[in-house]
């Protein structure tokens, strides 16, 4: 059960905790999902847009070593990822740092893994949350798409990866801009809220330098019957147990 502590919540997923801020963005199914479809990498990883930090842990429960850079714009986010880094004894750092900015701790090529769990709404569409960081985490506000994968694309290492979700009607324009910052998508798989049900998120990863052919994997389909999990979303949870 989440405890509240002086404006934070401890959440338990499987084995971890994870301290988050009561108000403003918290971490969703989303992340898990994403930290299981990306490929496994060695060396630094980076995480653009932590939040809290689940993406590195979730990576880390899976076996990557790391050693893994956070970077988180807003202070309230950073102190709780800095927090989860240490209760999990992940190497690395996290960087309280505006993506637009270069900074000695993100070296060009220097990462073999960067994933994101971005912004999903377009800057002036859509009505913005009154909590600042809640809309900057679901509206580009900070940092826009481009902007994400230019900063991706200088920070990986040829044949690096990057592993990002995004709502399918910005599938389209996320292909294409990838493709124009030199990382080229590889893999995709879209994400259905159950069978029969239009897509809910996408799930892309695309390899810098990489050739051109894209595996479209097979639909994952997140709850049966009722709100039981699949099979595969549900091991994935008790994987983590």
């Amino acid at each position: 059960m989440p405890q509240a502590e002086e404006g934070f919540t401890t959440d338990r997923l499987g084995r971890l905790t994870l301290r988050q801020p009561r108000q403003g963005y918290r971490f969703s199914i989303d992340s898990v999902l994403l930290a299981f479809f990306a490929t496994a990498a060695t060396g630094p990883v980076a995480d653009l847009g932590a939040g809290c930090g689940p993406l590195c842990l979730l990576l880390h429960a899976r076996g990557l070593a790391g050693p893994y850079c956070a970077v988180e714009l807003y202070p309230a986010a950073a102190q709780c990822c800095r927090h989860n880094f240490q209760a999990a004894g992940l190497a690395g750092q996290v960087l309280e740092h505006d993506l637009t900015q270069d900074h000695p701790a993100l070296p060009a090529g220097g990462f073999g893994l960067v994933i994101s769990n971005p912004p999903f709404g377009r800057a002036g569409q859509g009505r913005l949350p009154p909590d600042p960081a809640r809309a900057a985490a679901r509206h580009e506000l900070t940092l826009k798409a481009p902007d994400l994968w230019a900063r991706a694309a200088g920070l990986l290492r040829p044949g690096g990866r990057l592993a990002v979700c995004l709502p399918p009607r910005r599938l389209a324009e996320a292909l294409a801009g990838l493709l124009e910052h030199g990382l080229t998508p590889k893999r995709l798989r879209l994400v259905h809220g159950r069978a029969g049900r239009p897509a809910s998120l996408s799930l892309i990863e695309a390899v810098k330098g990489g050739g051109h052919n894209l595996l479209v994997e097979p639909p994952l389909i997140v709850y049966g019957t009722g709100q039981a999990y699949t099979p595969e979303v549900a091991g994935i949870y008790h994987s983590l147990e």
